[in-house]
């Protein structure tokens, strides 16, 4: 009997086999293409997925974010407590992938991602900070990067730093699992039920795939979430009104959490 495999899941693990493409490749032809030598970012870089966070940190360095490689992820040095820290923007979704590769080819060891989730649970109310312990990983992206697994797993020395960073500006935080998916709108109900049955609290895209593109380029990685609507009662809600999420009120606490994080954990082993 013949198998037709074009008709099955691809579960091939390639992850441990040389790329055909790499960060170094892109870099490279970015600095050739510009004329411009390569930036050098600190060891420890924020990377958001809000928006609002580029216009702040023009507010506060007085320049513009630089997009070397023309990929759409502006680059900056923010300086924070009297130490620098890096930034990069980057849109939702698995392209941060790239942005997390391109932050490693740079320099970066230590990342905290900044983005948004949905809260499953009613527990966990909407404008509440969220640092995963693990991601499900129901994505294709984290795959190419990690061997297959249910779960993806973050910097625990990192998250542990970003909940002591909140806990020290007295801001609401809690610590649990969550599910990733990039099926934005195709999140089926008897997944939903199903998975927080075993214990997510909220939905996010990128969390599990940043975890795994961290530990296959050896770096400490780290998610920072503010849940910015919910799916506890079966049906999508959101606040009324504009600028949540990516809008002002929230985005300095976010990226001061950051980098207080990513200072405290500096030249730890």
């Amino acid at each position: 009997m013949v198998v037709v495999t074009e008709e099955l899941p691809l579960l091939w693990d390639t992850t441990a086999a040389p790329s055909a493409f790499d960060p170094a490749d892109w870099i490279d032809y970015a600095a050739r293409r510009s004329g411009r030598p390569r930036p050098t970012l600190p060891d420890g870089v924020v990377l958001s997925l809000m928006r609002a966070h580029v216009d702040l940190v023009r507010e506060r360095t007085g320049a513009e974010p630089d997009d070397f490689t023309g990929g759409g992820h502006p680059l900056a040095v923010l300086a924070h407590a009297g130490d620098e820290v890096g930034f990069c923007y980057s849109a939702k979704g698995s392209y941060a992938a790239g942005a997390i590769d391109e932050l490693v080819e740079l320099g970066a060891r230590r990342v905290v991602v900044l983005g948004g989730a949905g809260s499953l649970v009613e527990e966990l109310p909407i404008g509440q900070l969220l640092v995963p312990t693990k991601a499900l990983r129901d994505e294709g992206v984290s795959f190419h990067y990690e061997p297959p697994s249910r779960y993806s797993f973050p910097s625990e020395r990192l998250s542990q730093a970003l909940v002591a960073a909140a806990e020290a500006r007295s801001a609401a935080i809690t610590a649990a699992p969550v599910w990733t998916t990039t099926a934005h709108f195709r999140l089926a109900l008897p997944r939903l039920e199903a998975f927080r049955d075993e214990g997510c609290v909220a939905i996010n895209n990128e969390a599990s795939i940043a975890f795994s593109v961290g530990r296959h380029r050896g770096i400490e990685v780290a998610f920072l979430l503010l849940i910015g609507d919910s799916l506890a009662g079966g049906r999508f809600r959101a606040p009324e009104g504009d600028g949540w999420l990516y809008g002002v009120d929230e985005r300095a606490l976010l990226l001061d959490l950051a980098c207080d994080a990513l200072l405290s954990t500096k030249g730890c082993s």
